[in-house]
């Protein structure tokens, strides 16, 4: 079996929310979109490389809405508690904090947050 690949879908924006974690995330970059030829605005594939994870985007449009569920999320360990404090804050605006920023575990700083998008994330930092 190859890498399992992240994956996510969305109903609308996908370039803006990858452009978005460009903005956000340290050595984030977009490697490729490919555009539906009947709806040229809808992203059909894009890919994005987030600190070295591969991730796929596919814009379903609004006749195919998407539910988002804070069951499935990406984890994120931060360097630093500034690192932390800035992407937390990006993430966060227009967003839904579920739980943190609090000291859990072996952790200083823990949150699990869902973004304006939808997509669900825990970031952390310090381990004990």
């Amino acid at each position: 079996m190859k890498q399992p690949i992240t994956f996510i879908s969305v109903t609308e924006h996908a370039k803006e929310q990858m452009d978005f974690y460009v903005d956000v995330f340290p050595n984030t970059t977009i490697q490729s979109v490919t555009y539906y030829e009947n709806y040229p605005e809808r992203v059909l594939n894009g890919q994005l490389d987030l600190n070295g994870i591969l991730i796929y985007f596919l814009e379903m449009g609004p006749e195919n809405p998407v539910t988002n569920g804070w069951n499935f999320s990406l984890f994120a360990e931060m360097d630093s508690e500034e690192e932390f404090d800035r992407i937390f804050s990006a993430l966060s605006a227009k967003g839904v904090v579920i739980m943190g920023p609090e000291a859990a575990g072996i952790f200083q700083k823990v949150t699990w947050l869902t973004d304006k998008f939808g997509v669900t994330w825990q970031l952390v930092f310090g381990g004990k």
